[in-house]
């Protein structure tokens, strides 16, 4: 029996900063999660199965006729419900092999329709349900998050193997994708509550326009906290920042919490907003950043909870970016939390995270090579932004985004920055890595009000991991390690 796959993910890896593994292959995956050029995407899905099913597959041709032949005049009613029972219902029709049921009754992103409909697909399916042989027993659906989209695991026993459906949704609940992975039913797992004396509330506000949700999370009692602000990473990101099960700005949240912390986080506009900011070509961080932050902060303040003499922000990834941004437009701020923060312009440094992930198996395949050549060639462009086509997305970003960033130096800018500041650095961290750190500490580890930390086994979302770092760990359960809380709650302690 052929080595099961791993769940394929095609997301914004290098905005978002996550990071794909390319340390096994995926048997096949049908359909496209994402954008073809997203910056952020490792991992390609695989699509071309024939060339290793042909023989396999052949007696099927007739099979498929007979099946198209015989539905035809079948009308199927759409299946409605949330993502997970529309998944289970799908995972059903691909175990039935009921393509017409497939084609009618659900609903799909454009690439992902046009993909169910080739005979590639159909081939592709017929081939794995006689690998794994006859049904036995589907196990319960459950989901993962992980930034816009969210991924349907639906376990299936059967008699020759056992595996899982993966199963991509994005924000309005179209199927952008499937795979066949690893066997792997929901372990249980005591549920996450908030913890005694936290308690949380909805405030939404209003920027340039978009209605952004957010949560805010005090201490059940006392009044006039501190209040951080949480600024995600690159991507469309939720307001937990949720990377498979692992929500690392809820941990955060609720840590604080239970220390008289208060916190604010929302939901990233691009997340919320996806479709419409994608194709806007005038997008800067601006917009996908720095203007949120901003009028998050003018609401928080007004809140009857804060002290608004109190307001900090903490950025990760990207928003730590973008922090001297923030800082020149946000004068009342008490204070700057930078984590896992890129130093210098993402031309200077993407090009080396794929590099590593491609050489972490020792061997760069020749589609590895193809994808390094292809960054090489969109950073060289991002040399010279002012010559990008308007309607030309490179690295998922458009011609205003990347002239706007080739004119920010954030070290330029941070030198400006005269309020505390905190810089946490986990030292596994392979995507914003230790260089990047060291750029921060090295301009600044002199100045009084900068103040520095880096952590031995802590990769990019502050969460522990052993061995050589990569993307797969992220799918481990795990929470924002508690020397890193400390740390933060050591630093507003010390400012109060």
């Amino acid at each position: 029996m052929k080595e099961l796959v791993k769940f394929i993910l095609i997301v914004l890896c290098v905005f978002s900063l996550l990071g794909c593994s390319n340390n096994q292959k995926p048997k096949t995956a049908v359909g496209q999660v994402g954008r073809s050029d997203t910056i952020d995407n490792i991992e390609n899905s695989e699509r071309n199965i024939q060339d290793n099913t042909e023989s396999e597959t052949g007696n099927s041709r007739n099979s498929l006729e007979n099946n198209r032949n015989s539905e035809e005049s079948t009308v199927y009613e759409p299946v409605t419900g949330d993502n997970l029972t529309v998944a289970a219902e799908f995972a059903k029709d691909l175990l039935d092999e009921n393509f017409s049921r497939l084609m009618q009754a659900y609903s799909y992103e454009e690439k992902m329709k046009a993909a169910m409909a080739t005979d590639d697909t159909k081939k592709t399916v017929l081939f794995y349900n006689a690998e794994y042989g006859s049904f036995e027993d589907m196990k319960g659906a459950y989901a993962l998050s992980i930034g816009a989209y969210q991924y349907v695991m639906v376990p299936v026993k059967c008699s020759a193997g056992n595996f899982n459906y993966q199963i991509a949704f994005d924000g309005n609940h179209n199927i952008v994708g499937f795979t066949y992975g690893e066997y792997a039913p929901k372990e249980p797992f005591k549920e996450d509550t908030i913890p005694d004396g936290v308690t949380e509330e909805e405030y939404t506000f209003a920027s340039d326009g978009f209605v952004i949700p957010g949560t805010f999370t005090r201490p059940e009692k006392g009044s006039h906290f501190p209040v951080i602000i949480l600024v995600q990473g690159a991507g469309a990101s939720n307001r937990d920042e949720s990377i498979y099960e692992n929500k690392p700005f809820r941990d955060i949240a609720w840590a604080l919490a239970k220390q008289g912390i208060a916190t604010y986080r929302y939901d990233k506009r691009n997340y919320l907003y996806e479709g419409q900011m994608a194709k806007d070509v005038t997008v800067t961080i601006e917009d996908e950043i720095i203007d949120d932050v901003i009028a998050a902060a003018d609401m928080v303040k007004k809140l009857e909870y804060a002290d608004p003499t109190k307001i900090y922000i903490l950025g990760h990834s990207l928003g730590g970016y973008a922090i001297p941004r923030i800082a020149v437009n946000l004068s009342y701020a008490a204070g700057y939390i930078m984590m896992a923060a890129p130093a210098e312009h993402i031309k200077d440094y993407i090009l080396d995270q794929y590099e590593y992930l491609a050489n972490a198996d020792e061997k760069v395949t020749q589609e590895e090579q193809k994808q390094i050549e292809t960054i090489k060639n969109q950073v060289k462009q991002l040399n010279s932004p002012e010559k990008i086509p308007q309607n030309k997305a490179i690295l998922s970003a458009y011609k205003n985004y990347w002239i706007d960033l080739a004119e920010y130096n954030p070290i330029k800018a941070a030198e400006k920055i005269t309020v505390p500041v905190l810089v946490l650095q986990g030292e596994r961290d392979y995507q914003v890595t230790m260089e990047q750190f060291n750029m921060w500490k090295n301009s600044f580890q002199d100045t009084d009000n900068w103040l520095f930390k880096s952590y031995t086994s802590l990769n990019h979302f502050m969460m522990p991991g052993t061995g050589s770092p990569s993307s797969e760990e992220y799918r481990t359960r795990s929470h924002v390690d508690d020397e890193v809380i400390l740390d933060i709650i050591q630093f507003i302690m010390e400012e109060n």
